[in-house]
């Protein structure tokens, strides 16, 4: 359904430094989304709004230099602190584009905190449980399904047991409800690679 949105905004961005493995994988992650927000019985219009979200979510992506983002080893204490700007800039590049008014500046903090963890661990702010807006959450779990069931620059196997993995993460990178709420989803996604 919203795989049709044509959003020239994002198109615009994305003609610019933002590579095929980056484009796929933020269509990966919003059509993972709404699947989720299907199984959570989210609204038509919410929905909307979390996919242009997950779109958007890596676009900051595109101002990480190539040698950290396309690294083949671990990543060093200083870049991974630069990485770890992307969610950053994705905010900043996706109000560059935005309708300035109340609904933008809210998309673009969950675009913000889609690398911050449920037990406040993560990024860049290190906010918690609840107070990490409901779709960050859901976009951190897509994320982490999208990233860990494909194969990537820096590893080039599939995780051999995701779903194992993601109840590793539960309470702590992941909010658990929202996890166990799409666990059939997943082993369905899983079943149809």
């Amino acid at each position: 359904m919203f795989q049709n949105i044509k959003n020239v905004n994002y198109l615009n961005l994305i003609k610019h430094d933002f590579s095929l493995e980056l484009f796929i994988h933020s269509n990966n992650v919003a059509s993972i989304a709404i699947k989720m927000a299907d199984e959570m019985e989210l609204s038509v219009r919410e929905k909307e709004m979390l996919y242009e979200e997950a779109l958007y979510h890596d676009i900051g992506k595109s101002k990480i230099p190539e040698t950290i983002l396309y690294k083949n080893c671990r990543l060093s204490p200083d870049e991974w602190g630069i990485m770890k700007q992307h969610s950053i800039y994705s905010q900043e590049l996706y109000l560059s584009v935005a309708a300035n008014n109340d609904n933008s500046i809210e998309k673009a903090k969950i675009i913000r905190y889609h690398h911050e963890n449920w037990d406040g661990t993560g990024y860049p702010d290190k906010i918690a449980g609840e107070d990490i807006p409901l779709h960050s959450r859901i976009i951190r779990i897509a994320d982490i399904f999208d990233a860990i069931t494909q194969r990537r620059i820096y590893r080039t196997y599939c995780i051999d047991n995701p779903l194992k993995l993601m109840e590793e993460m539960e309470g702590k990178a992941i909010d658990s409800y929202i996890f166990r709420k799409n666990y059939y989803l997943f082993k369905r996604l899983l079943a149809n690679q």
